[in-house]
């Protein structure tokens, strides 16, 4: 891939376009409005990624919900997609798919279920969408749900170095949550910082 390369803003759109799938898919799955608006994209080194992730962090109250997918690309390559969402906005959000009271504690096998089948819909629209861009292909794992915190390093693989980011808002019911979608870039070199591309929210 030859990434100094890329438009930023064509990447931008093609996200754009593919959260809007993802929220479309989502509407049928809750049986009500689902908004994905896309704020910001960037391609960016690990240090990048956690100063991301710190700033959705402090949404918070502490932790993060991490929703995993474990990819393999057509090259036999492993990568991996994310949503990450605040703790406490996943648990909104869960409440308005099953019904049910915001609980604290651990995630149930249903909340994890449900939270599963969100990131599945987000990340396999995201990864359709930089597959557009790049002809990227890849077979897809079911998605893994953790919660995870700063002090564990977001629970991060030690070989995740480079990332597309995407930052966005999920509306449903009157609820607006900030979350980030990270697809991790595998190549033979360094990926080079390209400059942010900024949505209008």
């Amino acid at each position: 891939m030859n990434f100094p390369s890329v438009r930023m803003g064509a990447l931008a759109g093609s996200m754009t376009r593919s959260m809007h799938g993802a929220a479309l898919t989502f509407s049928k799955v809750v049986a009500d409005r689902v908004g994905m608006s896309v704020l910001d994209v960037a391609l960016v080194d690990r240090g990048g990624l956690e100063g991301s992730l710190h700033g959705l962090d402090r949404y918070s109250g502490g932790r993060l919900c991490m929703i995993t997918q474990r990819m393999r690309t057509a090259d036999d390559l492993h990568t991996q997609g994310m949503l990450v969402l605040p703790e406490e906005g996943a648990r909104l959000i869960v409440r308005r798919m099953l019904g049910l009271p915001v609980l604290l504690g651990e995630l149930s096998e249903l909340e994890q279920d449900a939270l599963s089948e969100l990131g599945s819909i987000v990340i396999d629209a995201c990864r359709g969408g930089l597959g557009g861009a790049f002809g990227l292909q890849a077979e897809a794992a079911q998605p893994a749900v953790d919660l995870t915190d700063a002090e564990s390093g977001f629970s991060l693989d030690d070989t995740l170095h480079n990332a597309l980011v995407t930052q966005l808002h999920i509306h449903l019911s009157g609820l607006r949550v900030e979350g980030r979608v990270v697809l991790e870039m595998v190549a033979d070199s360094a990926l080079p910082v390209l400059p942010r591309y900024r949505l209008s929210a």
